[in-house]
């Protein structure tokens, strides 16, 4: 008796919504790496490893990697006709770690000299951490989307990353560049955004509201993106004026963390080309410059960021820049058979705060296409760091991975 209510109230669900377009869609990311210089696995964070290096990490190690190629998730999306050309539409994305079944979240509550690969990233447990949206869209007069979303210097990266696979590419696995400088910034909370397309030409522009009683301007959030994309080019430029943006980082405590405040002011310009059906080049440059917060006495008010409780804060005292540039190629080789390859270069200006530095890697994919929604791939990223960058006199960092990814 029962199960035939549960199913009439199912079907009842169903039908209420048939007029409707709603998916569920996915992509499901696995595979085993081997990292030099590396402390060991993290079940608690999103990708399992650190491919760019953590400070004082000397031995190597072989592991169970999450999203090595694309990010795992799944997600929910629909739209409504709401006729004249006008439509509703929502976007629900959860990313969570494959190996381990849970939440996607950075590790770092708690995760203090746990002898574990963790870092800061956007995805702290959150429900659906990778998006949370809904909004209008006409066909003439473009979308409003309402909730959380990418940064939409994070949303350039995808299309115009060489070496386009998390673990295998640094602009793709750490945020700090999808952020405009800052991980926290890669995805934007209470956010609103309006996207059009005039032709060939599109158009992004982005507010986040930082809901801080009596100051407006902290914690808030300013992103244009302008593009073109036709036949076989395209190039984007994107910048970002974040105010009181936070950086994360691991405190013994249980459910805390420690947070950095800053401003961030940044911008990137991308390109691509199809030389052939087969044969693609793609560039790109990001200019990140970190200062103090705007607003330090209203940071100074948190308690908490995510679900954790903040333990020490600290302001950025000073001005430090980077140069990050990236360049590289996409061939097939075959139908089924993609290679990609890639250098990038992450230069850390000389300030009153570190010498100069810089981060450089070589990163190469092979992917073999078993079907539409299917394939495996083979990659290796090598790291080489200088200057003030080389962390406790380690400058090579490696990463080998095997691994298949399913779409559905």
């Amino acid at each position: 008796m029962k199960k035939s209510l549960f199913a009439l109230a199912a079907l009842g669900a169903v039908s209420g919504v048939a007029h409707a377009d709603v998916n569920l869609y996915g992509v499901l990311d696995v595979g085993v790496a081997t990292l030099t210089n590396a402390y060991s696995f993290s079940p608690n964070f999103v990708t399992g490893a650190v491919p760019t290096g953590l400070k004082g990490a000397t031995q190597t190690v072989t592991g169970m990697m999450n999203g090595g190629e694309s990010p795992t998730r799944w997600g929910i999306k629909g739209s409504e006709d709401l006729g004249n050309g006008n439509s509703a539409f929502f976007k629900l994305e959860s990313g969570f770690n494959l190996a381990s079944g849970t939440l996607a979240t950075s590790g770092l509550a708690g995760g203090a000299n746990n002898g574990q690969m963790v870092a800061d990233t956007s995805l702290n447990g959150q429900l659906f951490g990778r998006a949370a949206q809904v909004g209008l869209a006409n066909k003439e007069l473009g979308s409003l989307t309402f909730g959380r979303m990418n940064n939409l210097m994070l949303d350039m990266i995808g299309g115009y990353d060489p070496v386009n696979a998390q673990m295998f590419s640094p602009i793709n696995f750490s945020g700090f560049y999808g952020g405009g400088g800052e991980t926290d910034n890669a995805r934007v909370d209470n956010a609103v955004k309006y996207a059009n397309k005039f032709g060939n030409v599109n158009l992004n522009l982005l507010y986040s509201f930082g809901g801080i009683a009596g100051n407006s301007n902290a914690r808030s959030n300013i992103q244009a993106n302008l593009g073109y994309e036709a036949g076989p080019l395209g190039i984007q430029l994107a910048g970002i004026s974040a105010k009181d943006t936070t950086s994360i980082s691991a405190n013994a405590a249980a459910n805390t963390v420690n947070v950095l405040y800053v401003d961030l002011q940044s911008y990137m310009l991308t390109a691509k080309y199809d030389v052939t059906s087969a044969f693609s080049l793609k560039a790109g440059y990001e200019r990140d410059a970190i200062k103090a917060p705007s607003n330090p006495v209203s940071d100074a008010t948190m308690t908490q960021i995510y679900s954790y409780n903040i333990g020490t804060k600290s302001y950025q005292a000073a001005e430090q820049d980077y140069n990050v540039y990236w360049v590289g190629a996409n061939y097939h080789f075959t139908p089924a058979v993609k290679g990609s390859i890639g250098y990038y270069d992450a230069e850390l200006q000389s300030s009153v705060l570190a010498a100069s530095g810089s981060d450089r890697y070589v990163s190469g994919m092979l992917e073999y296409a078993i079907s539409k929604r299917t394939n495996l791939y083979a990659a290796a990223m090598f790291d080489n760091k200088g200057g003030s960058k080389v962390l406790s006199g380690v400058s090579n960092f490696n990463t080998y991975g095997i691994g298949m990814r399913h779409l559905f």
